[in-house]
Parts: C-alpha cells; structure tokens; sequence
C-alpha cells in the first residue's frame, strides 16, 4: 500500500553527537521546500526527545545531504506561522500520507486532541538554509 502513496523528499542529516562527538547520518523527510532560497523543512517524529535534534541544537548540524549534494547549511527553529505554512505544504502535497504520519505522531508522542494542530504545538520544526552558495 505504502508504494502507492506518493511519499516526500528525503534528506540525510550529519551531525556529530554531543557527548560522543561521533559523526551521525540520519535520514529525515522534508515536510516542505524553497528551492529558490535552498530552504528545507524538517521535523523530529519524537519530539525535542530526538536524538539528532537534540544535537543540532547543540551545535552538532554539520551538513545534509540533498539529492546526490552536500550543503554547509544554517538551521533555525520555526514560529507557529512559519511552522503552520511548512506543515500545510507537507499535508497539501501529500494528504494521504500525511494524515497517517500526523496519527502515528501523536500516538507515538502522547499527543491530544486533533492531531494536526497537537503536532504543530508541541513538535519543533526546523528550516536548514544553505550557506555559501
């Protein structure tokens, strides 16, 4: 069934953990794009729990990997605007899938109520902007 859904881009993460210092390679989904500013929109699926959040955060964000390139990129958290346009992106472009992810979501982080508007407040969102280019 999955196969038949369109599913989103994937971009893969490098970071380096905060206290082991290894280099981590995650693979993440991009909930939304601006190609023309080399914006990319990404989520954690647990939370500020995540372990490659936590180490972004950290200062760990070395690079990511988008479509065969690597971009030196700078990261900032999303406000709620931000954060609603960004997810309002993912579901408009992928609605079946979206509303699954957004279910998942919030079983897997305890989340409340319509779980749409549970995931934007209480799971962070990230816009990662490519530098130097």
């Amino acid at each position: 069934m999955f196969q038949a859904l369109p599913t989103p881009s994937v971009i893969v993460l490098v970071h380096r953990g905060r206290k082991s210092g290894r280099l981590y390679k995650t693979p993440l989904s991009i909930l939304a794009e601006e190609p023309e500013r080399g914006e990319v929109f990404v989520s954690p699926m647990w939370g500020r729990d995540s372990d490659w959040y936590r180490d972004v955060i950290a200062g760990g964000l070395v690079e990511i990997h988008v479509r065969g390139e690597r971009w030196q990129v700078e990261w900032r958290e999303l406000d709620e605007t931000d954060g609603r346009s960004a997810g309002e992106a993912f579901r408009d472009a992928h609605p079946v899938y979206s509303r699954m992810i957004l279910r998942m979501l919030a079983r897997l982080n305890a989340l409340e109520g319509d779980p749409w508007e549970a995931a934007l407040r209480n799971l962070p969102m990230l816009c990662l902007r490519r530098v130097g280019s």
